[in-house]
């Protein structure tokens, strides 16, 4: 690897000092793909497992854009309408994605206070809660931002202001909150058709019933700018859910009475308990009244119940339990949620259906588009069953990529892994979300414009190990010091796979497995994700495993330098104590990857939450590793992130490929940028100048190149990120004292507005 891409590498690093703004990331790239001669429109949009579909108009022009939150990883992917009426087209739109707060499990964007800004109704972001949040949106420079709603309960000081709360309707004086559980999605609505936004939904703890909150804010005087909720009705619509038989429900007889539930001959009763459940409310024959769509937990079907009632009062008296059955009916594992929304922009509104279970279900054909075609009412079918999933790579659940020159072409192929992806039983084929295999994209583009096409989606034939055997990730490196890589594959159960390259140095690569029970017998645990790397400095490459836990396992390489000979189990379980494990649940999916650099090795790794760890002083040793960056390049693609770094386009600026557990990937340029500045935007200007003497010793003149009309911001970074000076200056040359600086690499960033620049500095 050329030296100049290390020391590109270090302009990253150092951007994650936190002195920077909040909204500087990598910045998001786009290369060709084609998969089965089809080229894909945004390959790199990060893939989609348990997508929610909300519209909103992102950049203030007047049309309804597309906002998705994936619960798989709780990201969120934003889209622009383009296109004509009734031609809609959606552009990967990801900067605007940028201003939304963090958010979890669920997300609905719905214009509470009609200003125009859509806002958010989302589940608290707070571990072990369940309430609901709000967050108010507004428009700032035409870009659509956000910021939490804050309720007032003045007869209840410990009441979170944060959450939504109601009177207790038993007890006067008292408070209860709305406990929501997280795998539901509720339904946000004008329920009651007075104006202003209800809520429906199954309170944990005490749910066969569906319970109406009605707002009341302007009732009592507030305005629709308030949110003052009461419960309406603890059985709305009258019937009776338990969750035991597919999309079927107890309707009432009475619109005055709630069902009591299902003969004992029917169905075993549930009492009282949670069933799980996904809620569209939406008015199927214009009536004024809400009907319902809902999906449950444990099936793959949509129940529709019609509303004979009124808008005040609900009550529940058609039921279909095979919906859409004018057309084909949802048929979707696991777990499937609804969405109303005009999709094709006609003026009539539409269906999206995907998958809600983050545990198992559908993860390829998941994303399920119904047009309203009825030129009047409702009429859904079925157009496609990969919405916008077919525009970009996705081969199902959790990818770990890896770059290698495969055909000696000089060109960096990628090879991704996978956990697998999901089959539904069909007749002998018990069905299974386990069909893992790796995917080799070949390279086909110039040394300087990368372009990939999926030349075989089961290079090597991992997939003969499966169902037994999954989530397959790959690391090449010369295990075996004879001038080629080799290649080592981790999987679910924790140990290796390990393929001998007898190509030779320079050929294309030809593997050979090597059965030498060894390899299968390394075990980490679950989830083990290799790495080739001399970690004790002794001239034999060692091999260091990440794992689901989050610790990294360093296995010391005890044979000769052609024959390399490991223990069953780590020399060190958890190396630099680094571990990238969510708080309280062991679960970390740590995914090392190491650099050189002139200044040290450094050592990166994805995690379970999702962003990416930087490490460096890196030895053999259990002793703590200095953490350089808690989240390098402010990367946000959702759980189980793991990346890959290669330079794609020859300008000695690393590139990062990131996989996650939505089955996709991410491509970024190592350089930060405003993440909510479009990557089409071409209009930032680059600053440059000229350093002397370099190498410098106790001092450095900067003379800069056409110098901005007003002030320019610098600072001097050390190539780990850390700040060593920093000032302003209104001339065209200024000096930087570097007396009593250690010899080395430093870069000096210079800003101006849009403008930018990045110089290295060289230390004698």
């Amino acid at each position: 690897m050329k030296y100049s891409v290390f020391f590109l590498v270090f302009l990253a690093l150092f951007f994650t000092h936190p002195v920077l703004s909040q909204n500087l990331m990598f910045k998001r790239m786009q290369a060709p793909v084609t998969t089965q001669g089809v080229s894909l429109k945004t390959p790199f949009a990060g893939g989609m497992n348990n997508p929610q579909f909300s519209q909103a108009d992102l950049n203030n022009d007047g049309f309804q854009d597309l906002v998705i939150f994936d619960r798989g990883g709780d990201v969120v992917l934003t889209y622009l309408a383009t296109g004509g009426i009734a031609l809609a087209q959606y552009d990967f739109a990801p900067e605007y994605a940028c201003n939304f707060p963090a958010m979890s499990d669920y997300a609905l964007l719905r214009d509470y206070n009609k200003d125009g800004a859509p806002d958010i109704f989302t589940a608290s972001y707070a571990p072990g809660t369940m309430e609901l949040q709000v967050y108010r949106g507004y428009y700032e420079n035409n870009m659509l931002h956000f910021t939490p709603f804050v309720f007032s309960y003045p007869t209840c000081p410990t009441c979170n202001p944060l959450y939504i709360w109601y009177p207790d309707v038993d007890q006067p004086g008292f408070w209860n909150n709305l406990p929501i559980n997280k795998t539901d999605i509720p339904g946000i609505e004008d329920i009651d058709g007075d104006g202003d936004l209800d809520i429906l939904a199954f309170p944990s703890g005490n749910s066969t019933n569906l319970w109406f909150f009605r707002n009341k804010s302007v009732e009592m005087g507030f305005g629709l700018d308030s949110l003052k909720f009461e419960v309406g009705d603890q059985c709305w619509g009258k019937f009776y859910e338990n969750g035991f038989l597919p999309c079927k429900a107890s309707l009432s007889a009475d619109p005055n009475v709630c069902s009591s539930g299902f003969a004992d001959e029917e169905v075993y009763d549930r009492d009282t308990r949670h069933p799980g459940a996904t809620l569209m409310p939406f008015d199927v024959e214009g009536d004024g009244d809400k009907d319902l769509v809902y999906g449950n937990i444990s099936y793959e079907c949509m129940g529709m119940m019609t509303n004979g009632g009124t808008p005040q009062k609900a009550w529940m008296t058609k039921l279909d339990t095979l919906f859409p059955s004018n057309d084909i009916p949802v048929i979707l594992y696991d777990f499937p949620a609804a969405f109303y929304l005009d999709v094709n922009r006609d003026g009539k509104k539409d269906m999206i259906v995907s998958s809600n279970s983050k545990t198992i279900g559908e993860d390829r054909r998941n994303v399920w588009y119904y047009q309203n075609t009825a030129s009047a009412g409702h009429t859904f079918t079925l157009q496609t069953k990969r919405f916008l999933v077919d525009e970009m790579i996705d081969v199902g659940t959790a990818t770990h990529p890896a770059f290698a020159d495969i055909n000696a072409d000089g060109l960096m192929d990628l090879i991704v892994g996978n956990a697998g992806y999901f089959t539904a039983a069909n007749g002998s084929n018990p069905g299974t979300p386990n069909n893992a295999s790796l995917y080799y994209f070949k390279n086909v583009g110039t040394p300087t414009a990368p372009a990939f096409d999926l030349v075989d989606n089961n290079w090597l034939n991992m997939a003969q190990y499966t169902p037994n055997d999954f989530d397959f990730s790959p690391s090449f490196g010369d295990m075996d010091k004879d001038g080629d890589l080799d290649l080592l594959i981790g999987n679910n159960g924790g140990g290796l796979y390990y393929f001998k390259n007898e190509g030779g140095s320079g050929n294309p690569m030809l593997f050979e497995q090597d059965l030498n029970p060894m390899w299968i017998s390394m075990d980490v645990g679950v989830a083990s994700t290799p790495a080739i790397y001399d970690l004790d400095k002794d001239g034999k490459p060692d091999v260091i495993v990440g794992e689901r836990q989050g610790n990294i396992n360093y296995f010391k390489n005890v044979g000769t330098l052609n024959a390399p000979k490991f223990a069953v189990q780590p020399s060190i379980q958890t190396i630099g104590k680094v571990d990238t494990d969510v708080p309280g649940y062991s679960i970390g999916y740590s995914t090392p990857l190491f650099l050189s650099t002139p200044n040290g090795d450094v050592m990166l790794t994805g995690s379970q939450l999702g962003p990416l760890e930087l490490y460096g002083s890196l030895s053999a040793s259990a002793d703590s590793f200095p953490q350089l960056s808690a989240s390098w390049g402010n990367v946000d693609d959702g759980a189980r992130t793991h990346p890959a770094l290669a330079d794609l386009d020859d300008d000695g600026i690393l590139e990062m490929v990131v996989g996650n557990q939505r089955g996709g990937l991410s491509l970024y340029k190592t350089t930060l940028v405003d993440c909510t500045v479009s990557t089409k935007d071409n209009t930032l200007e680059l600053l440059s100048a000229h350093i002397s003497p370099n190498p410098a010793h106790d001092w450095v003149r900067v003379q800069v190149d056409q110098f901005p009309e007003n002030t320019l911001s610098w600072q001097v970074f050390t190539t780990m990120g850390q700040l060593k000076s920093q000032g302003t200056t209104q001339s065209q040359n200024f000096s930087i004292d570097a007396s009593g600086w250690n010899p080395g690499v430093y870069v000096l960033e210079m800003a101006n507005g849009r403008q930018r620049g990045l110089i290295k500095i060289l230390i004698r």
